[in-house]
């Protein structure tokens, strides 16, 4: 007689992932606040109860809708291009204008990217749609748009780094 697929799998003991400990005296702050900004809210703003809690969000710097960044409402006033306390990293963070006018520079390459983009740049050139349909070389099935930008990063980091001989 056969034994019952219940009473086999309750007997095998399962695999149980072991996360590690999490120390609860250390305490690691989600996201350092830059000096400059920290300066600027050393006079401590009070909440003012006559106050709109839109208003009173604006004088402690914090957005009243995080979400007013991606889809600004039209009766709310437009994006302000920030203090120049604002570092340019939390400028481009916030999505507001930062003191150059441009938007924060590409990150360069990790090495398995440029690995895989390296080979297929010495094949292709600039022939993204040939670099599409290869799918030997373009494992990850980048689309025309992402090729483009990763072989910019490419370039762009190409000589820059020194642990990375270029050809």
């Amino acid at each position: 007689m056969g034994r019952s697929r219940r009473k086999y799998k309750q007997s095998r003991t399962k695999v149980r992932v072991g996360l590690p400990k999490k120390n609860p005296r250390l305490f690691k702050p989600s996201f350092s606040v830059p000096p400059k900004l920290l300066q600027s809210l050393a006079d401590d703003p009070q909440w003012d109860d006559k106050g709109t809690v839109n208003h009173n969000y604006h004088s402690f710097g914090v957005l009243s809708d995080p979400n007013s960044i991606s889809h600004p409402s039209p009766a709310s006033e437009s994006i302000d291009s920030g203090s120049d306390l604002e570092e340019d990293d939390l400028k481009s963070a916030l999505g507001k204008k930062r003191r150059d006018g441009k938007s924060a520079p590409p990150q360069p390459l990790t090495a398995m990217q440029r690995n895989h983009i390296g080979r297929l740049v010495d094949k292709y050139g600039d022939d993204y749609q040939s670099m599409l349909m290869d799918i030997k070389l373009n494992p990850m099935q980048h689309s025309i748009g992402t090729l483009q930008k990763l072989c910019i990063r490419y370039h762009m980091y190409q000589n820059k780094n020194p642990l990375i001989l270029a050809k």
